[in-house]
């Protein structure tokens, strides 16, 4: 049964005010902008008719087809539609869709591993959702949480609030927040160094990343890059970090002194990252171009381009890493890439502006 959980979010007493356009000016914005470079406005027809479940309602197994078999799924966020699709993991086709809060975003897996969170940003909640049964365990009444993670030991949450101009941290467990750090205009992308030291995250509209000391859970640097940052991540090693901008660039910091050490062109667009298993390789989704590069992170120098039709957004690696599933965040639709020859597997279509992706095995 769905729980409710009766707390509300503690929040420090320095006054919250949205920084830049309201939520539905967002949602107005990503219905209308980008359908002339979306490259598929028209191609592909709106989601045929399927089941359309409600939160908390069941809906078998987290594999389950029409057909019976157990298979992977894919969940995608529709941020404008106000669902999540549900795809076949195999068959690369949606089956299902589940209506969540409004505007949800990302996804984050549960420390456990048995659910993952859905971030419903102008609802202000998380929802925790069974990977089993993909029915709703909880709803976390949390301050737009655009974008989560959790610290390496489970201890604490790092939040992003894309409407407000701070990261806050919260116990990782009662999700009580514990402190609030000012860091720019839209905060979006976010990650943790490998040891866990730092946390580090773009300002889309300060054109700054923040690097957070988490020992202290205090600011420790403010880096200026180039217009737009989004995409951000620590290589394995812990020595580079790598942040992709809208101008189409991949800025490369040296992270022992957080100093930039030289600029990689990507594409127009370029937006969100996503390293292979083994830490050699970083996809860079390029939304104003629809392509995405493939980087080489010892080289430093993107080493491949591949077309991704409707504004590429968020990329995903399938567990093994044969696939890059996309949303497309100006066309409705995702794209599932063979990452051995960069074709196109198939496009299908979700709800509107689909954005984060997590896949379910």
């Amino acid at each position: 049964m769905e729980q409710i959980c009766s707390f509300r979010p503690e929040v420090s007493d320095v006054p919250v005010r949205p920084y830049h356009l309201s939520p539905l000016t967002r949602r107005d914005f990503l219905r209308r902008g980008g359908l002339a470079i979306a490259g598929v406005a028209g191609a592909i027809g709106p989601l045929r008719p399927g089941t359309i479940l409600s939160a908390g309602a069941p809906s078998g197994s987290a594999g389950a087809v029409p057909d019976g078999e157990r298979r992977p799924v894919a969940l995608i966020a529709n941020s404008v539609g106000d669902t999540l699709t549900v795809a076949d993991g195999q068959r690369l086709e949606p089956v299902s869709v589940i209506k969540v809060g409004r505007e949800p975003h990302k996804f984050r897996q549960t420390r456990d591993g048995r659910a993952v969170y859905s971030c419903n940003t102008t609802s202000n909640e998380m929802l925790e959702i069974d990977l089993a049964t993909l029915r709703v365990r909880s709803r976390i009444p949390i301050l737009d949480p655009y974008n989560v993670l959790f610290t390496h030991d489970g201890r604490y949450l790092y939040k992003v609030s894309y409407r407000y101009d701070f990261v806050e941290i919260h116990d990782g467990e009662t999700f009580r927040t514990l402190t609030r750090v000012r860091t720019g205009r839209q905060p979006s992308h976010m990650w943790l160094s490998p040891d866990g030291r730092w946390f580090v995250n773009t300002n889309q509209h300060s054109n700054t990343v923040t690097v957070i000391d988490t020992r202290s859970m205090t600011l420790a640097h403010r880096l200026g890059v180039d217009p737009q940052p989004a995409g951000i991540q620590i290589s394995r090693d812990g020595h580079y970090m790598f942040v992709a901008s809208h101008v189409g660039t991949i800025s490369v910091f040296a992270t022992d002194e957080w100093k930039l050490i030289r600029k990689v062109h990507s594409g127009k667009g370029a937006h969100e990252l996503v390293a292979t298993s083994d830490g050699r390789t970083i996809y860079v989704t390029n939304r104003y171009e629809n392509t995405a590069s493939v980087f080489d992170v010892q080289a430093q120098r993107v080493v491949a381009k591949f077309p991704v039709p409707g504004g590429p957004d968020m990329p995903m690696l399938s567990p093994d890493g044969s696939q890059l599933w996309v949303s497309g965040r100006f066309g409705d639709t995702t794209t599932v890439v063979n990452t051995r020859t960069l074709g196109i597997l198939n496009t299908f279509p979700t709800g509107r502006s689909p954005h984060g992706i997590f896949i379910v095995t």
